[in-house]
């Protein structure tokens, strides 16, 4: 899980991508603080596609990605 943590903010957008989906298919396992803050940020991506698979991946978790950094 270290390793897809660090390929969530890797600087070829189509990695970031494929990490969000890795991350989003993981389920709740993914609903860490390190996954969700970055997430979170992902949300801010300047890559459209990787904004909106952030925003997938947060809605397929739920409930437990409901954290004030997702909220703010």
């Amino acid at each position: 899980l270290t390793q897809l943590a660090k390929l969530l903010a890797d600087s070829d957008y189509r990695v970031r991508g494929e990490a969000v989906g890795a991350v989003s298919r993981l389920g709740a396992a993914a609903a860490t603080p390190v996954f969700l803050a970055q997430l979170a940020k992902l949300l801010a991506d300047s890559n459209e596609d990787v904004r909106r698979s952030a925003a997938y991946a947060l809605d397929h978790l739920g409930a437990v990605a409901a954290t004030p950094d997702i909220l703010a």
